[in-house]
C-alpha cells in the first residue's frame, strides 16, 4: 500500500515532471532496439521501409519548393499518383523538420516514428483526463499501455499504421466540440469543430487505413449515443443544433475545404475495389483476437506450444498478428459487463461516453471476426463507403487497442481492489505489451550506401530508369519480391534525392502499362523501350545501380544471357553429390555452408562458347547480427580471390568474372564462420556462414 500511495503522491506533487519522465521511459522501451544498436538498424525492411522514406522525402521536396505535392517522382510520366500509396502528409511535415536539421532520411524516418508515438502518449492522457475523467496516475498507465501496444510494435514494418496515435487527439477535439455545442458556445464549437475537421482531413491524406477505421468507430459510437439518449436527450441535441446553425455551417465549410486535397488524390483515377474473398482472408478468427505472436514476453511460449500441439488453434502470422493481450482483453470485458449492467459509478456524461465506446468496440470486434468462412464484415464491405477497398481488416485491432485500454484502465481506477493487487495488475498490463521479436531489419548504413551520393544526372536527362540493384534476387519463386522491389524502391528514393522522375516504382496500385519487375531478365530493357515509345519519352536515361553510373544514351537490348544455372534449394533438380563440398542438405532457401570452406564443381554446356562470362552467386542470407559480420572469399580454378563482406541479413549477390574454361571449381572460404549458438540466435552448434541459393553463369552479348 505504501508503494502505491507514495507513487500516487509523487505524481500529484509534480504532474508535469512525472508525465515527461514516464513518456521518455515508455518511448525508450518501445524504441529500445534502435537505441541499443545506435540507430544503425531501424524498423521496417529493405522494401516497404525504403518506400516510406521515399514518400517522406517527396514531402520534404514539396515543402522546399522542388515538387508538386500530388506527384511524387515515380511512375513517370503519370501525374497525380500520390494516391497510389498512403499519402503520409503529417509524417512528411514532421520528417521535413528533421531533414532541415541535416539528419539523413532513414534516421529522420525513425525519429518521425518516435514523434508519432509521443503524440499518441500525450493524446491518450488528454483523452483519458477530459473524456473519462481519469486521475493522472491512471491516465499515465493507460498512455503507457497504448503506446507500448504489442500489436503496434509488431506492425512497425508498416510505420504508417502508427498513426492510430492520432485517434485520441481527434477524439478530444470532437468531444470538446460536442461539449461546446450542448453548452451553446458557438465560438468554442467553431474553433474545436474546425480544428477537428482540418486535423481529420490531414490524417486521411496521411494514412487512409487508420483514419477510415476511426471514422467507422466514431460513427458507430455516435449511433449508440443517439439510440441511448432518449427523447429528452435528442430534443436537447436538436435545440443545440438549431441554435448553432451558423457555427455548424462554418465547420462544414472549413472541413469541406480541408478535404479537397484528399478527394482530389483518392478519387477518380485509382480503383480500390477488392474482391470479398481477398478481404475475407485478412479477417481475424477467434484465435487471432489474442494473437500476440510467439515473441510476446509473457505469452510467446504459450502460443508456440499451441501451434505445435493444438491442431484447432489457428493463429495467423504477419499482418494477422495484431491481437490484444489477454489481461487487457479480460479487463475490457469486465468493464463492459459492469457498464451494461449499469453498475458503474459515473456521471451522466461519463456514463454516456463509456456505454457508447464499449458498445462500438464490441460491435466492431464481433463484425470483424471470421468464423467458418463467414463474417458480418460483409455488411461493411457491401454498404459502407470504402468498405470494399481496405484489404487487411485485422488492422482494426490496432485502433481497438485504444478503447480497450481506456475501458480497462477506467475500470481499474474505479475498482475497490487492494492497492498491491492494482499495482500487480498494472505491471502485468505493461509487461504483456513487450515483444522480443527483432523488428529492426532495415540496415541504415547499407541503404545510405545504396541510395545516397549518386552523382547529378546528365543535363540532357528528363527522366530515368534503373537496372538491377546489387540486392536483386531473381529465379527464386519462394521470394518474388526480390525481383520486384530492390531496383524499383531505390529508384523512388534516388529520384527524390536527385530531383529527376523515374518510370520505376512500387505502390499498392500501379499504372496499367507498368511492367518493370525482373530487371535481370532478357526482355527488361525491351519492356522499358516499349513503355518509352508508347509515352513518347525524350531524354530517358539509365542509372546502373551497381556501378552508380548514368547513361544518357541507353541501348535497349539485352547485354547478357544465361549460360547455366544451378539451384541449390530442395525445389530444384538434383545436383550431383560429388559436385558439392562443405554444404548442408538442401532446404527451401538453398544450402548452408558448413565450416570454413565450401566448393562447387561445374561443367558448362557446349553452347557457352568462349565469350565474356560472369558468375553470380545469390545468397539467401548471411549469418550475421549487429555483433558479427561475414566475409566470403571466392576463387575459380585456383585463381584470384575476390572478397565480399556481408554486414546484414538482407539477400545479396556476389559477382565476378570467370576464366574461359568449360569446367571449373568455385571455391568459397568463410574465415568468420560461426555457430548460431555462439551468436545467441539458437542452439545450432554448426559453424555456418552463408546460405547459398544459386550459382548462375551469364555470357555478355556484344552490341551490334
Amino acid at each position: 500500500m505504501r508503494i502505491v500511495s507514495k507513487l500516487n503522491h509523487a505524481i500529484q506533487r509534480a504532474p508535469n515532471l512525472a508525465t515527461l519522465v514516464v513518456a521518455l521511459v515508455v518511448l525508450a522501451i518501445f524504441f529500445r532496439l534502435q537505441i541499443l544498436n545506435h540507430f544503425n538498424y531501424l524498423s521496417g525492411d529493405r522494401y516497404d521501409g525504403v518506400i516510406q522514406v521515399a514518400l517522406l522525402e517527396h514531402w520534404f521536396n514539396v515543402f522546399t519548393g522542388w515538387s508538386n505535392w500530388r506527384s511524387p517522382n515515380y511512375f513517370y510520366p503519370y501525374p497525380n499518383i500520390l494516391g497510389f500509396n498512403e499519402g503520409q502528409f503529417l509524417y512528411g511535415a514532421i520528417y521535413s523538420i528533421f531533414r532541415t536539421l541535416g539528419i539523413d532520411g532513414f534516421l529522420a524516418n525513425e525519429l518521425v516514428n518516435v514523434a508519432i508515438k509521443a503524440i499518441g502518449f500525450f493524446g491518450f492522457i488528454a483523452a483519458g483526463r477530459r473524456i473519462l475523467k481519469l486521475p493522472l496516475a491512471w491516465a499515465l498507465l493507460g498512455a503507457a499501455i497504448f503506446t507500448l501496444s504489442n500489436n503496434s510494435f509488431l506492425q512497425m514494418s508498416h510505420a504508417q499504421l502508427l498513426s492510430v496515435a492520432f485517434a485520441p487527439v481527434e477524439a478530444v477535439l470532437i468531444y470538446e466540440a460536442i461539449g461546446a455545442l450542448l453548452a451553446h458556445d458557438a465560438r468554442r464549437l467553431f474553433r474545436f469543430g474546425s480544428i477537428a475537421g482540418v486535423f481529420f482531413a490531414a490524417w486521411l491524406i496521411t494514412c487512409l487505413y487508420t483514419a477510415w477505421f476511426f471514422t467507422l468507430f466514431a460513427m458507430v459510437t455516435l449511433a449508440v449515443l443517439l439510440l441511448t439518449a432518449g427523447r429528452p436527450g435528442l430534443a436537447r441535441l436538436w435545440q443545440a443544433i438549431m441554435a448553432n446553425k451558423l457555427a455548424i455551417a462554418g465547420i462544414a465549410m472549413v472541413t469541406g475545404l480541408a478535404l479537397v486535397p484528399f478527394v482530389s488524390v483518392y478519387t477518380g483515377g485509382v480503383s480500390r475495389q477488392r474482391a470479398w474473398s481477398e478481404i475475407l482472408f485478412y479477417l481475424p478468427n477467434l484465435w487471432d483476437t489474442v494473437n500476440v505472436s510467439t515473441g510476446n514476453l509473457l505469452y510467446g511460449g504459450v502460443i508456440e506450444y499451441l501451434l505445435a500441439h493444438c491442431s484447432r488453434c489457428h493463429f495467423g502470422n504477419g499482418e494477422m498478428e495484431a491481437g490484444l493481450s489477454p489481461v487487457l482483453l479480460a479487463l475490457t470485458g469486465m468493464c463492459m459487463f459492469s457498464i451494461f449492467r449499469r453498475k458503474s459509478a459515473a456521471g451522466l456524461a461519463e456514463k454516456a461516453a463509456l456505454v457508447s465506446i464499449a458498445a462500438a468496440s464490441l460491435i466492431l470486434w464481433v463484425m470483424a471476426l471470421r468464423i467458418d468462412g463467414h463474417s458480418a464484415w460483409f455488411l461493411i464491405y457491401k454498404f459502407w463507403p470504402g468498405g470494399n477497398g481496405l484489404r487487411v481488416v485485422a488492422r482494426i485491432a490496432l485502433l481497438l487497442a485504444l478503447p480497450a485500454t481506456a475501458l480497462a484502465v477506467w475500470y481499474l481506477s474505479r475498482s475497490s481492489w487492494p492497492p498491491l493487487a492494482l499495482l500487480a495488475i498494472g505491471t502485468v498490463l505493461l509487461a504483456e505489451q513487450i515483444n522480443t521479436r527483432p523488428i529492426t531489419t532495415l540496415d541504415r548504413r547499407l541503404m545510405l550506401e545504396r541510395t545516397s551520393g549518386i552523382a547529378a544526372p546528365p543535363a540532357s536527362c528528363r527522366a530515368f530508369f534503373t537496372t538491377a540493384s546489387p540486392d536483386t534476387v531473381e529465379g527464386d519463386e519462394s521470394f518474388p519480391v526480390g525481383a520486384l522491389y530492390p531496383h524499383n524502391v531505390d529508384a523512388m528514393l534516388i529520384a527524390e534525392y536527385v530531383h529527376l522522375p523515374t518510370i520505376n516504382g512500387v505502390a499498392s496500385f500501379h499504372p496499367a502499362d507498368w511492367n518493370f519487375g525482373s530487371p535481370g531478365s532478357p526482355d527488361y530493357l525491351q519492356r522499358v523501350k516499349v513503355f518509352a515509345d508508347a509515352h513518347k519519352l525524350e531524354g530517358l536515361c539509365q542509372l546502373d545501380l551497381k556501378t552508380r553510373q548514368w547513361n544518357s544514351r541507353p541501348v535497349f537490348a539485352a547485354t547478357s544471357e544465361r549460360v547455366a544455372y544451378w539451384d541449390l534449394s530442395n525445389a530444384s533438380e538434383a545436383i550431383p553429390a560429388d559436385s558439392l563440398q562443405g554444404f548442408s542438405p538442401a532446404q527451401t532457401f538453398g544450402r548452408w555452408s558448413e565450416g570454413k570452406e565450401a566448393s562447387f564443381k561445374y561443367t558448362l554446356p557446349d553452347s557457352a562458347g568462349n565469350g565474356d562470362l560472369t558468375l553470380q552467386i545469390v545468397l539467401i542470407t548471411a549469418l550475421v547480427n549487429d555483433r558479427h559480420s561475414q566475409r566470403m572469399l571466392v576463387s575459380v580454378n585456383g585463381g584470384e580471390k575476390h572478397e565480399f563482406v556481408f554486414k546484414t541479413t538482407a539477400r545479396a549477390n556476389a559477382e565476378l568474372r570467370l576464366p574461359a574454361a568449360r569446367e571449373g571449381v568455385i571455391r568459397m572460404e568463410f574465415p568468420d564462420a560461426i555457430s548460431p549458438k555462439e551468436l545467441g540466435i539458437n542452439a545450432d552448434t554448426r559453424p555456418l556462414a552463408a546460405g547459398i541459393k544459386s550459382f548462375e553463369i551469364r555470357r555478355a552479348i556484344k552490341a551490334e
